[in-house]
């Protein structure tokens, strides 16, 4: 069975699956709970937590994330994080994501019908072959808590389901995954990032805005731990308070 992760952002995050489906019609906590079981029987001892939010659900990662299952009013949508990837010779799947692909699941019928089952087979053979010779997202994460939570004042959060490191209550540096592979999220000075982002394994952050200097850092490829702690400690003094930046300075920061 997927064991339990209860996120610590946000008193609207569901803390249980039955915490998510509540409210739903019982149409739809079924076609979910089948779903779930699904997920489970594929992906044993998978890693569930939840996403809060105006439309919450379920994620599921084995060595990196695999799908998501949201309910809605009248059905569930299976979201697949390789989807673009994914054999859809009937072009069942959704959406213009780079990132995923989902299923709308209008019934508990439709759970077995639908190619669920072999999606959730290939992500999990695709994230496999993508990390086949770098580190993991929990290798990468790891690394991070190291170097992050030793600056002054920091603490890690989950935020949009993953984890994030703030000083104070702002995010300096973020820990995702994209098509299997971790990355992680700093920022720079806006000139300091255009010059970055033309070596390799650096780019814009996801969903950042252009010229705000928020860069993704693929440590499998720039892979400079030396580099990438003195990018994170140069995102945390843009986002620490002054004070708290001369402390540091000073060697006198708690």
């Amino acid at each position: 069975m997927a064991t339990k992760k209860t996120p610590s952002s946000g008193s609207s995050t569901p803390r249980s699956f039955t915490g998510l489906i509540k409210g739903r019609s019982k149409p739809v906590q079924a076609i979910a709970k089948a779903l779930r079981e699904v997920v489970q029987e594929e992906l044993p001892g998978a890693n569930e937590s939840y996403y809060g939010g105006q439309r919450p659900m379920a994620m599921y990662r084995t060595s990196a994330d695999v799908c998501w299952i949201q309910p809605l009013t009248s059905r569930c949508n299976v979201y697949f994080m390789r989807g673009p990837e994914l054999t859809d010779d009937d072009r069942l799947l959704e959406g213009n994501s780079s990132r995923h692909r989902y299923i709308k699941v209008n019934s508990t019928e439709a759970v077995e019908q639908l190619p669920i089952r072999q999606w959730l087979r290939e992500t999990v053979a695709l994230n496999l072959a993508e990390l086949e010779s770098g580190e993991s997202f929990d290798e990468v994460l790891q690394r991070l808590r190291v170097i992050c939570l030793a600056l002054p004042q920091t603490k890690e959060t989950l935020t949009w389901g993953k984890p994030h490191f703030r000083v104070g209550e702002k995010i300096f540096c973020g820990c995702g995954e994209n098509a299997g592979r971790p990355f992680l999220g700093l920022k720079m000075e806006p000139n300091e990032s255009v010059l970055m982002m033309k070596i390799p394994g650096i780019e814009k952050a996801p969903y950042s805005r252009p010229g705000d200097g928020w860069v993704a850092v693929d440590p499998n490829i720039f892979d400079d731990w030396d580099g990438i702690e003195r990018l994170l400690i140069g995102s945390f003094r843009l986002i620490a308070p002054k004070r708290l930046v001369a402390s540091l300075d000073s060697g006198q920061a708690d």
